[in-house]
């Protein structure tokens, strides 16, 4: 993305701010790392209030899942490896494809789900949690920018090493509840990006 672009896309209340994450927001953005999105709107949104992040879990949590609908999705021909019987008898083998096909689908739209609903949001007011445990229920926590006393993250070992996944732990005070950020990708940004517009806050530039 040019400079040129990054301008265009940052909303003018931003543009002049002078912090280091205004950098690291708007580099290296994809679906699991978003700034300043266009046309998103969620519920109890203030007038004016501005999404600045919209951050989802990393993809390499969703691997197992994935590989798991795979195997469910070949398990007839390695079964009809394993018994050749199977495939002389075309209605259970029909009847495992349909089987497994359905299985195999179902996982994978409920990791696609999970993904695409489990989200973080940091607005110019506050930093709301979303979460969809399964698809007939949700979660949403979330608190004002004012309200945090401490932002701290940690990786996930080896794969958060390999792949800069972590998360981020929001910490607040008073009877606020305490938000995560789990599994998210650039923990260590998402950190700096809370503390620089935390004291942005503070200071009244946004």
């Amino acid at each position: 993305m040019t400079n040129t672009q990054e301008s265009n896309k940052v909303p003018k209340k931003f543009r002049n701010l002078k912090r280091s994450f205004m950098k690291n927001i708007t580099l290296r953005n994809d679906h699991s790392f978003k700034s300043f999105p266009k046309g998103l709107r969620f519920h109890g949104q203030e007038q004016e209030e501005q999404v600045i992040l919209i951050i989802r879990s990393h993809w390499i949590i969703y691997v197992p899942q994935i590989l798991l609908a795979i195997l469910v999705l070949v398990f007839p021909w390695l079964l009809g490896a394993i018994v050749p019987a199977i495939f002389e008898s075309v209605v259970i083998f029909i009847s495992l494809l349909i089987t497994s096909f359905l299985i195999g689908i179902s996982i994978l739209v409920s990791a696609i789900v999970k993904w695409y609903y489990n989200v973080d949001m940091i607005t110019d007011q506050r930093v709301v949690d979303l979460d969809f445990p399964n698809v007939m229920a949700h979660t949403m926590s979330e608190t004002q920018l004012e309200h945090i006393e401490d932002i701290t993250q940690k990786q996930l070992g080896l794969l958060g090493s390999i792949f800069d996944v972590g998360t981020v732990y929001v910490q607040t005070a008073g009877s606020a509840q305490n938000i995560e950020f789990t599994n998210v990708p650039r923990p260590r940004d998402v950190q700096e990006i809370l503390s620089d517009l935390l004291e942005s806050k503070e200071k009244g530039e946004i």
